[in-house]
């Protein structure tokens, strides 16, 4: 593949991300909009889904870009990248998991 041509897993990384960016952007003026002048019931299910949106995009976001910029390259790069994801969705949703895997590497 030369480095004008894209795989349809390319642009479909690339599209996830820049709906992820506005997505963020949006979440992040709403927010503080409303620190400023509160339009959202404080202790409601929209503000809560903007606090975890706010967490853990930027999360995704690194990820589908870190994804996209490796994808056509090396199949090594590729996997390398994959298994440095996976790692960090497990260790940070699943404590328990994490915790197998120190223990067996004596860490």
């Amino acid at each position: 593949m030369s480095d004008n041509e894209r795989s349809p897993m390319t642009d479909f990384l690339d599209f996830i991300g820049k709906v992820l960016a506005v997505v963020m952007i949006l979440v992040y003026a709403a927010q503080i909009v409303h620190a400023y002048y509160p339009f959202l019931p404080d202790s409601g299910t929209i503000l809560t889904i903007m606090d975890y949106v706010k967490m853990y995009a930027p999360m995704a976001l690194m990820t589908v870009v870190g994804l996209e910029a490796v994808w056509d390259k090396s199949e090594l790069l590729k996997l390398v990248m994959l298994v440095v994801c996976a790692a960090i969705i497990i260790f940070s949703f699943f404590p328990a998991v994490r915790d197998t895997i120190v223990g067996y590497l004596g860490i």
